[in-house]
């Protein structure tokens, strides 16, 4: 056999190996977030909906913004619950992928409260919820395209549409209220979605 020959035999094996070892840690990162991501998609959508409808309500029914600052139990009820969540749950070795994905969704947390305090400080308190609506559909959308689910990443995309719907709304003066609703619909379309299509694909696998 030439030289050339078993050169192209090794570079042949080379592209099998890493492409074999890309696949599972594709395979890694998602069976860790359908194991547990799931439920803390589920978490933080459902703890962002209920805050922000009591919020509205509140403003609603008493026409006063003061209800605002219960956005604020947003991150404490959320940080509280995922830590419970993180304690119960078994731990599990993370591949480079589950690193990425965490230290996303980190930013992307650190990034909201950075817009939150930002735009408290400048009086410009109508761009919270439509930036923070950008980001947290975004951050699931990459969170789909890494573990490669083309319907985990569909749903988001419609969250980023409302979320720029509400950002127009706010340059055109016409935002209202109202737009507390879509932003329940963003993480509906963002994280309350996704996180039952994790949860449907973890029980799928654990039947096999």
């Amino acid at each position: 056999m030439e030289e050339k020959d078993i050169i192209m035999e090794d570079k042949e094996l080379n592209e099998q190996e890493s492409l074999k070892l890309i696949t599972q840690m594709i395979q890694n990162t998602r069976r860790n977030l359908d194991t547990g991501s799931g439920n803390m998609f589920l978490l933080w959508g459902y703890v962002s909906a209920i805050v922000t409808l009591v919020v509205f309500a509140g403003i609603y029914w008493t026409r006063n913004p003061v209800w605002m600052w219960g956005f604020w139990g947003v991150p404490v009820l959320g940080y509280l619950f995922s830590f419970i969540l993180v304690r119960k749950q078994r731990k599990l070795a993370k591949s480079y992928g589950d690193k990425v994905l965490n230290e996303m969704w980190q930013i992307m947390g650190l990034l909201c409260i950075a817009i939150v305090l930002g735009a408290t400080f400048t009086n410009h308190y109508e761009i919270i919820l439509p930036i923070c609506a950008i980001l947290i559909s975004l951050s699931s959308i990459i969170t789909g395209s890494i573990i490669r689910y083309t319907l985990f990443s569909g749903f988001p995309a419609f969250g980023i549409a409302l979320g720029l719907n509400m950002l127009f709304s706010i340059l055109d003066k016409t935002s209202s209220y109202l737009s507390l609703l879509e932003f329940v619909l963003v993480i509906v379309f963002a994280l309350i979605i996704p996180g039952h299509i994790l949860n449907y694909c973890a029980r799928k696998d654990n039947k096999r």
